[in-house]
């Protein structure tokens, strides 16, 4: 059984590296688009002026707004596998046993994955009623808009299904953001900690200070 589920977690691994290849390919092909249309139209509008035939292009402020939909949605994906979304677990680190902590966490879990097939389901119903509507600028259907829904939200429940089921997932890279977090410190005692020797200092020039005034004092 140990080899076969072996076998298991590398096929899925395999499944996992060209997921998130392509993932990663997307991402960079549609912010290098983005920059390039952007710095294409900053051009034709700032720097070439009283040529007729160059003019800045209307269809780029939408195709821009089409391709950062598809970056935040592939791009939130990316952000769960390497744990850079912010969480507030300071209340339940401070307030809760680690073992109600977990069941918390793992409930947590559950919820967003049902929110995600949710807005799977709800997405791509959207993208295939919007088929037939276009961009206002380009002969572009609004369904690729909307596609970025439940492409997106996929990515996001893949994520999510192996955090729940692995504890963490298990293919992130190992030098990733959660690698590089130093442990937490209590603010207090950081505080403290620094407050002590600019404490002691202090003491020992008020001493200094009153044994030259009491010195001073019996020679007057």
């Amino acid at each position: 059984s140990l080899r076969q589920e072996g076998s298991a977690l590398n096929t899925l691994r395999k499944v996992d590296k060209i997921l998130n290849g392509i993932r990663s390919v997307a991402l960079v092909v549609l912010l290098v688009s983005m920059m390039g249309m952007c710095a294409m139209n900053v051009v034709l509008r700032y720097l070439i002026k009283g040529v007729s035939f160059l003019r800045p292009f209307s269809w780029v402020n939408e195709m821009m707004q089409v391709l950062a939909i598809w970056v935040v949605f592939l791009a939130a994906g990316l952000g769960v596998r390497q744990d850079a979304h912010v969480s507030l677990e300071s209340l339940t680190e401070k307030y809760l046993p680690a073992k109600a902590s977990r069941i918390l966490r793992k409930a947590a879990q559950v919820i967003v994955i049902a929110v995600l097939v949710l807005l799977i389901v709800i997405g791509i119903q959207q993208t295939i009623k919007m088929r037939t509507s276009f961009l206002q600028n380009l002969p572009i259907s609004n369904a690729w808009f909307y596609a970025a829904i439940p492409v997106g939200c996929a990515y996001l429940l893949y994520e999510y299904v192996l955090i729940l089921v692995f504890g963490k997932n298990p293919f992130a890279p190992a030098s990733g953001l959660s690698s590089r977090r130093t442990p937490r410190r209590s603010v207090g005692n950081e505080v403290a900690a620094s407050a002590t020797p600019m404490a002691a200092d202090s003491l020992r020039s008020l001493k200094s200070y009153f044994k030259l005034s009491v010195s001073n004092n019996r020679k007057c």
